[in-house]
């Protein structure tokens, strides 16, 4: 099991309240609906150590059966409305994967 982090900012006319009531009601259950994503962990970040704004307002910590399955599942046309959602409601996503290594 691989992990893959996301980290991206909201859209200039997207309200917090409402992304994260998005997030509850239509995010979070959409993980039941796939095999290659589950256990989502969602963050916002606050600042950094510098006590600067963070270069991401959010970041989510999925664990994912690799990077190709993700894709695959995804592209498919059941996931394009939701997929233009996310779009539309955030800016300057990056999506990472990752392999633990320690802990």
């Amino acid at each position: 099991m691989d992990t893959m982090i996301v980290m991206y900012n909201l859209a200039p006319e997207q309200d917090q309240a409402d992304f994260e009531k998005w997030l509850h009601e239509v995010d979070l259950p959409g993980y039941d609906k796939v095999k290659s994503m589950s256990d989502p962990i969602y963050y916002r970040a606050e600042e950094t150590l510098e006590r600067k704004a963070p270069p991401h307002k959010y970041v989510v910590v999925i664990k994912s059966t690799g990077g190709d399955d993700v894709d695959d599942e995804m592209s498919g046309s059941e996931w394009e409305g939701f997929v233009a959602d996310f779009e539309n409601r955030t800016r300057d996503a990056i999506y990472v994967t990752a392999q633990r290594i320690i802990g």
